[in-house]
């Protein structure tokens, strides 16, 4: 009698591994390896803070009015890391951009600008997607505030600058006093959303400028050109690769 085949054990092959590495980075319990002085060196809860660049449904759900092109499959990973900075102890801080737009805006094309019309206030589009949609946010506004009110919205958990332009220092005239402020005491900063050579590409720039030390997860980063180029932007703007 012929003793029947042996039967392998089936093991992962090289890509499902790194898969599911990707996976463990993001969902478990410690934060990706992150190379900054040394290549051992990790995140730490504290001293991070996770940026959320414009995570709106114009932007990445496929009927938006400035949907960018295959936003859409970033969005599980959009919600890999808003679980992330929830679940740990300490939490991690989420900070970021909103655009929310008004008729008479300069970018926009009506206007003479570039952009059609999209995240106008109030509509459905300009509201956050689902998978980050914060609990407890604070907005802070394109208007002036009285004493005190800005130093009450930037101890917030998740605290997010709406904006009326690309540049978020051209778009709120409170960002420059409520950024510095939001990055001190920060050494890490995950930056995540869209697109990543205009707004992600600004947010890594004022990130350096602070001291901090700018990362962009490309699993969760969207552009309107070619990744290779945005990402050769990213390292223009001294933006590490925090995980894939």
């Amino acid at each position: 009698m012929v003793p029947a085949p042996r039967r392998r054990a089936w093991r992962p092959g090289r890509g499902e591994r790194a898969r599911r590495a990707s996976r463990d980075l993001i969902d478990g319990a410690r934060l990706a390896p992150y190379a900054r002085a040394r290549s051992d060196e990790r995140l730490q809860r504290a001293t991070t803070v996770f940026y959320d660049g414009d995570t709106q449904r114009d932007f990445l759900e496929p009927q938006g009015a400035l949907y960018v092109p295959a936003a859409a499959p970033i969005i599980p990973s959009l919600a890999r890391l808003t679980r992330l900075a929830r679940a740990g102890t300490p939490r991690i801080r989420v900070i970021g951009t909103v655009c929310r737009h008004f008729p008479g805006d300069a970018e926009l094309t009506p206007n003479g600008g570039l952009y059609p019309p999209h995240c106008m206030d109030g509509t459905p589009g300009q509201r956050k997607i689902d998978a980050t949609a914060p609990v407890a946010p604070r907005w802070i506004e394109n208007r002036p505030y009285a004493p005190g009110e800005l130093e009450d919205l930037v101890r917030g958990e998740e605290v997010f600058i709406e904006k009326q332009d690309v540049d978020q220092l051209v778009g709120n005239r409170n960002t420059a006093a409520v950024l510095p402020r939001l990055l001190d005491g920060v050494e890490d900063v995950v930056i995540y959303g869209v697109v990543t050579e205009i707004c992600i590409d600004r947010t890594a720039r004022y990130g350096r400028c602070s001291g901090a030390a700018p990362g962009y997860t490309s699993c969760a980063t969207r552009s309107r050109r070619s990744t290779r180029r945005a990402a050769g932007s990213a390292r223009s703007a001294g933006v590490r690769r925090a995980w894939s």
